[in-house]
């Protein structure tokens, strides 16, 4: 062999060298990170709660580059909400990883809790309703567009904006006939139109209700709700009528019972 082609395998040989060598610093590097998050998340399942978040945010700060950032941003974020009741520590971790600008299974799970977080624990239905419309917008491929949309129609419904409700419920009965949330929709939508005083609208979305969805659970409160509006409308009888029917099928047998009885007394006194 002659010294050029000794000199070149000895080039190969220590490129070589260097590229094994590469390789395993970056799986040790590699495997940091990843025995830090197997170690939060034995942590975790074990109720060491907040050594579990020490751990995630050792990732955070030692990789943050590391495929494990991402995912201890979210589980920092669930482990603040879910076990150590911190509200506004996870939200912060959920925002923060929504921020990096990736669209993944793990910021979606954050941008949902931030719209619960918002509509069942703060009670600021204005901004539920801001972050359920970016899961409708910014995560569609994530599904469960159907469930946002009708988090949004029930936001304006406890906030109280009753004609907006019935706006929102309308488009989700419209965008997603075959939901199982169709008949809450249409009983909702229902009762919007009775609390913004539109009788006759409430009375076909329940009778709607009823013969679309015979085996809904919302059957009994339609027919109740159809009297309410019969009753506010004068039309006792009709009122009447309805209440007997579905007397011994009410939740409240009693509170019927009365009503019952007060629309007969009504009754009598008109027959004088």
């Amino acid at each position: 062999m002659s010294n050029e082609q000794r000199a070149t395998s000895l080039k190969k040989i220590f490129i070589s060298l260097i590229a094994h060598c590469s390789l395993l610093i970056f799986l040790s590097c590699d495997d940091a990170p990843k025995k830090l998050f197997n170690d939060a998340e034995r942590d975790l399942l074990d109720g060491r709660y907040q050594q579990a978040a020490d751990k995630y945010n050792q990732i955070l700060a030692k990789y943050p580059r590391s495929g494990y950032a991402d995912e201890a941003l979210y589980k920092l974020g669930e482990t603040y909400f879910l076990n150590l009741n911190n509200i506004q520590i996870a939200l912060e971790y959920f925002s923060e990883l929504i921020s990096k600008g990736r669209r993944g299974k793990a910021s979606y799970k954050s941008q949902q809790y931030i719209a619960q977080i918002y509509d069942e624990h703060l009670k600021n239905y204005d901004r539920a309703i801001v972050e359920y419309h970016k899961l409708t917008s910014d995560f569609k491929k994530w599904g469960n567009t159907d469930v946002n949309q009708y988090n949004i129609a029930m936001c304006y419904f406890k906030k109280g904006d009753y004609e907006q409700a019935a706006t929102e419920f309308k488009v989700f009965l419209e965008k997603h006939p075959e939901s199982e949330l169709s008949p809450d929709a249409l009983y909702q939508f229902s009762n919007c139109k009775y609390l913004i005083r539109k009788y006759n609208e409430a009375i076909v979305g329940y009778k709607k209700l009823i013969e679309t969805y015979q085996g809904s659970r919302y059957v009994v409160d339609a027919k109740y709700g159809i009297g309410i509006c019969l009753e506010e409308q004068e039309k006792l009888k009709e009122a009447l009528s309805i209440y007997n029917e579905i007397k011994d099928l009410h939740a409240n047998r009693a509170m019927l019972g009365k009503k019952i009885e007060g629309l007969e007394k009504r009754l009598r006194e008109r027959g004088r």
